[in-house]
């Protein structure tokens, strides 16, 4: 799969997202504003593509399509994942199964929200979007490039990208965990074909669960 990242002339950048902002600030990723669109695609002959664009440095529209489509999907990504979302490259992925459908997965630069989407091709199918995923742009969180994991308050969930098998395992228990600051509950994750593992935090205690899984 070929990644591209296109570079547009810019006229000039809101206050809010130029080199004024507080830089002693600690961001996920580089926040440096820019317009610039994602672009992905990959060798399949009705080229499937997938295309983030941006607006103001914030994520405004994705649209995905093949040539044997009679019109693109697109969505507004505000809408799509009810919040603002600012994108680097360095933490974005894009992977396309054929004509099927595209997972992209990204996480948020100013907060370090993880986030994934599952794009069908087909109209028919409804569009998957997790607000708290697992994802590797986050050091703390290991797993292969074919697999994506997301969680709730209580269960991680684990998904084979090219089969769409799932495994999952269970914390025992409800955590009030919030996303934007994941690491105060979930500090790592480590995940394979037949392993999840997890350290959690619980009144400044760590707490290692663990399960076999098969995937």
């Amino acid at each position: 799969m070929r990644v591209l990242f296109l570079l547009f002339p810019i006229g000039f950048f809101l206050v809010s997202c130029n080199s004024s902002a507080d830089k002693s600030a600690q961001t996920f990723c580089d926040t440096t504003c820019t317009n610039d669109t994602f672009k992905f695609d990959n060798d399949h002959k009705l080229r499937p593509r997938v295309n983030i664009t941006v607006k103001n440095c914030i994520a405004d529209s994705i649209t995905w399509t093949h040539d044997a489509l009679p019109a693109n999907r697109q969505m507004h990504m505000g809408t799509l994942l009810n919040g603002l979302i600012r994108l680097n490259n360095s933490a974005i992925s894009c992977f396309i199964k054929d004509t099927s459908y595209a997972w992209v997965a990204f996480n948020d630069c100013l907060t370090g929200r993880g986030y994934l989407m599952q794009l069908p091709f087909d109209k028919t199918q409804s569009v998957r979007k997790m607000s708290s995923a697992i994802n590797s742009f986050d050091k703390k969180f290991v797993l292969p490039d074919d697999m994506r994991a997301y969680a709730d308050y209580s269960t991680i969930y684990v998904e084979d990208i090219n089969t769409g098998k799932k495994e999952q395992m269970t914390f025992k228990e409800e955590y009030k965990i919030d996303f934007n600051n994941i690491h105060e509950v979930i500090d790592s994750v480590n995940l394979n074909r037949s392993r999840i593992y997890v350290q959690l935090i619980k009144a400044g205690e760590k707490i290692s669960l663990e399960k076999q899984i098969s995937l």
